[in-house]
């Protein structure tokens, strides 16, 4: 079911707020309002004549259509509006905001409409829905531009005023306050969202200066006039000092300031440039007048010139004599000086270019240079003249004439130092080159041909680096590259091959500037071949420094073991001798005791005085004044012998082994003490091994030719080596440098002498061998004793089995003479002499038993200690048989000077003490029993 009825009648209106319709009616023609009825049950728009008179739609009073309406809404306006009215029209929010936009007339002409509506809701088939929209419609077009134009005009208004940096203010002076724009905070130092009072802004007047503004309102006013324009002086807050132009309107009440509004300005700047600008044109003035320059004003063509005083003081003149500018120039300036000016003149207006002169006046009998300087101009009256300013340069021109000298002078110097070093270029024995960094040389002195042979054409057609040694092209590249960078070259050297074929060496040192190098090499091949040489002899210096400093070592270590031993074997031979009395009379006691616990005791005894002897023995090896009997021997035999010794000796905890290197040379030693020695070697690594481990002795064939390294090594030759490894503790490298030392021992109290190596040492020295000990802590010990190889085709001696039997007495009677100064000893010896039937001569020097062969009848064995004071024994006996040539002599001794007994077998010469029937089978071999 439709709903239709007229909107403008009265049933229409009811329920309105609008009055009759008589007003309504004249309140939308006085408001030039159109009204529109929409009904929303069949869709159709009724529009007023105003309302489609706004909308360009044709007279009428037929409804319209929502298509006709949207065709007339601009484009861009259709979504915003179609959304305000789903808003306008939704029960659930029912918006009723007015909105504007724009229609378009057939015509094209657009017009700015606002539209103000509402919604009449009512239930519609039990749903409450908009049924009527009814509203008004305004032409706002003309509204709008002049908004526009306002905005317009306003945003100019402050563009200019933050262009001029102008602050708008307005103040009512009776009431004291002050309102202005966002810029005068900014003027007056404020923040600019402050609001100062008063009593602030007054605050930043200087003394005087607030009453002095007063004062200019109070009598602008006094005149008639209604505004002021004045600067006044400020200081902000922060106490920065500004210059203020104030301009202001002042309205009067009661013949009073009463309200003023106007700008403000900041002419800080302004009054700073200002005050330069005056102090600047005091300065010019003063400079005129101290540097006397004159400034002088030439119209063309006319002549007419004009001068300052300076002028005339500068040509010499009073400027008060009434003398004109020309009357100055012809009475002062040379004749050919002033045609040169008057074309200078003419040249500069002509071209427009400044002019810039000297000439010369004659003032007061003196000639004097002045300098002018002037500009062309142009009037407004088209009119040309000259301004500029002269100024006295007597004194620069002088300078510089002197300085002209002066160059003049430096030139040729310059031109005789070129020539000297184009001759030095030429004749220097040095290398002189330019090169580029493409490789190739650009200038080269003669000297490359003199030392390299090429010509100067080969040499500047061919890359250097084809002239660098090989070796040496590395160096270049590392050159180049360092100079390419900017950087400073250190001075190198490298090869240069000649044209020969040979090589020379060259010292070079080179700089770059922009793409040149300039290098300067000079030839150092003799050098280098000289120190070549000093090198080698150096190193032959050095190596002979060395081997000397090994001598002296060796030769320290010499004689302090010298002097150890001197004392060691002072010791022994008397020990010898304690120990002879001791044996001797065991024996001699033995002989007549049977009882078993006295022959015991007498046993304990004699090992006791053994061990002694073993001890004095160890003494005279370190001292080297054991007498050996060197033989050539087998050690691969002896080491085998010793095989069952050494096992039981180590015991089962040590595992020994032996490495026989087969075609042993034969060695020239002694073969009791070598066994002594092997034995002392095995006893020493045992000790070293407290928890097992494995000893190795190996024998092998060596030949040295390097010098000793340190004392006690072997020299250079042909030796036989018998080495004894362990995998003990091992030496540290302070251990190891004092371990040949005598008495020197790492082992706890009483487990040992501290002479085992030493003798080692000492039999390996006395044999003419040497020792070396290889070892480090906790990586066992090698001792390796080199022994003198024996000379080929020396076989060696079978090991004599020992032959304990006791000598018979002589069968007929014999006379001993004994010679000893110990009596003791002498007694012992005569008790063993008288034993074998000799009747024994005593004599306790060597002196007294030459005295008993004088006077005996009947000699026929001499049995001398060889150390006695006085006489020794081997001097006795040469007196001896120079008495008596076939007297048999036997030697006994505690120790034996091996030059002193050169000569003197083994078997005349018997070791105190004496062991088993020594003495007895030696003394019966001498007397041919």
């Amino acid at each position: 079911m439709q709903h239709r009825a007229d909107p403008f009648s009265t049933q229409a209106c009811a329920g309105m707020p609008f009055g009759s319709e008589e007003r309504l009616e004249l309140a939308t023609r006085a408001a030039k309002l159109g009204i529109w009825d929409w009904n929303l049950l069949d869709n159709t728009f009724v529009y007023s004549p105003r309302a489609r008179e706004i909308c360009g739609l044709p007279p009428g009073d037929e409804p319209l259509r929502l298509e006709q309406l949207q065709a007339r809404t601009h484009p861009d306006d259709l979504p915003r509006t179609h959304g305000m009215l789903l808003r306008a029209l939704d029960p659930q929010i029912r918006e009723r905001v007015p909105f504007e936009y724009r229609v378009v007339h057939d015509d094209g002409e657009v017009r700015w409409v606002i539209a103000h509506g509402q919604a009449l809701f009512a239930p519609v088939d039990g749903e409450v829905r908009a049924v009527r929209y009814i509203g008004t419609l305004q032409d706002v077009s003309e509204w709008r531009q002049l908004r526009a134009a306002l905005e317009t005009s306003q945003a100019r208004l402050h563009l200019a005023i933050e262009a001029g940096r102008m602050a708008v203010w307005e103040a009512d002076l009776r009431n004291e306050t002050l309102v202005g724009s966002p810029e005068l905070n900014r003027l007056l130092g404020f923040p600019e969202d402050a609001t100062p009072t008063m009593e602030q802004i007054r605050a930043g007047y200087p003394a005087g200066e607030r009453e002095r503004l007063q004062a200019c309102m109070v009598d602008a006013l006094a005149h008639g006039e209604r505004f002021i324009e004045t600067e006044f002086r400020y200081v902000c807050p922060g106490g920065e000092g500004r210059a203020l132009l104030l301009r202001a309107e002042i309205h009067a009440q009661d013949g009073q300031p009463a309200k003023a509004m106007g700008v403000l300005m900041d002419v800080t700047d302004r009054r700073r440039a200002e005050d330069a600008l005056r102090a600047s044109e005091a300065r010019l003035k003063l400079a005129q007048r101290v540097g006397k320059i004159g400034v002088w004003d030439w119209e063309l063509p006319s002549g007419d010139a004009s001068w300052s005083r300076e002028m005339y003081v500068l040509f010499g003149l009073d400027p008060d004599a009434g003398i004109t500018p020309e009357e100055a120039w012809l009475a002062t300036v040379y004749e050919e000086d002033r045609v040169a000016v008057d074309e200078a003149v003419r040249r500069s207006t002509e071209s427009g270019q400044p002019l810039d002169i000297e000439f010369r006046i004659r003032t007061h009998g003196e000639t004097r240079w002045i300098l002018s300087k002037g500009t062309p101009v142009i009037g407004s009256d088209g009119g040309r003249r000259m301004i500029g300013v002269n100024q006295d340069v007597t004194g620069a021109h002088r300078e510089r004439t002197a300085l002209e000298d002066r160059n003049r002078a430096l030139q040729e110097a310059a031109l005789r130092i070129g020539r000297e070093r184009e001759r030095v270029f030429e004749l220097s024995r040095d290398l002189f080159a330019v090169a580029g960094f493409d490789g190739y040389f650009k200038v080269i002195n003669p000297s490359w041909t003199r030392i390299l042979g090429y010509d100067s054409e080969t040499l500047l057609a061919r890359p250097f680096l084809d002239f660098i040694h090989p070796e040496d092209r590395a160096t270049a590249d590392a050159v180049l590259a360092c100079l390419r960078r900017g950087h400073v070259a250190p001075p190198f050297e490298n090869r240069m091959r000649c044209e020969h074929g040979g090589w020379r060496w060259i010292a070079w040192t080179a700089v770059a500037e922009h793409d040149r190098i300039y290098a300067v090499g000079r030839d150092v091949t003799q050098e280098k071949l000289a120190a070549h040489e000093l090198e080698a002899a150096n190193r032959q210096l050095r190596n002979q420094i060395e081997g000397r400093e090994r001598v002296e070592a060796t030769l320290r270590q010499m004689q302090r073991l010298e002097a150890v031993g001197q004392l060691t074997s002072g010791v022994a031979h008397d020990f010898n001798n304690l120990l002879t009395i001791v044996l001797g009379n065991l024996d001699l006691i033995e002989m007549t005791v049977d009882d078993p616990k006295v022959r015991r005791r007498l046993d304990l005894m004699r090992q006791a005085a053994l061990r002694g002897a073993t001890l004095t023995s160890q003494l005279l090896a370190f001292s080297r004044r054991q007498r050996l009997e060197p033989k050539v021997v087998d050690l691969n035999g002896t080491v085998q012998g010793m095989s069952e010794l050494l096992r039981s000796t180590m015991g089962g905890s040590v595992a020994v082994a032996a490495h026989l290197q087969p075609g042993l040379w034969s060695a020239l030693v002694d073969p009791t003490q070598i066994e002594l020695v092997i034995l002392n070697l095995a006893i020493n690594a045992r000790d070293a091994m407290p928890v097992g481990g494995s000893l190795a002795i190996e024998t092998a064939n060596a030949s040295l030719t390097d010098e000793p390294r340190v004392p006690g090594e072997p020299t250079p030759g042909d030796y036989v080596v018998i080495s004894v490894t362990d995998t003990g503790t091992g030496m540290s490298e302070e251990v190891r440098a004092h371990a040949f030392e005598p008495f020197f021992t790492t082992k706890g109290v009483g487990k040992g002498s501290g002479l085992g190596l030493a003798q080692v040492l000492g039999f390996a020295q006395q044999s003419g061998g040497g020792v070396r000990i290889e070892s480090r802590p906790d990586a066992g010990t090698t001792v390796r004793v080199y022994l003198p190889r024996a000379q080929a085709g020396v076989a060696a001696e079978p090991a004599m089995a020992d032959n304990h039997t006791h000598a018979e007495p002589l069968p007929q009677r014999r006379f001993a003479l004994l010679v000893d100064d110990d009596s003791a000893v002498r007694d012992v010896t005569a008790a063993r002499l008288r034993q074998l039937g000799f009747e024994v001569l005593e004599a306790g020097s060597g002196g007294a038993a030459l005295d008993l062969l004088d006077r005996s009848a009947q000699v026929d064995l001499l049995v001398a200690d060889f150390a006695m004071p006085g006489m020794n024994g081997v001097e006795v006996a040469q007196q001896a048989r120079a008495r008596r040539p076939e007297l048999p002599v036997l030697f006994v001794t505690g120790y034996a000077d091996q030059t002193a007994l050169a000569g003197v077998g083994e078997e005349r010469v018997v070791q105190k003490p004496f062991r088993d029937d020594e003495l007895e089978r030696k003394v019966l071999a001498v007397v041919g029993a």
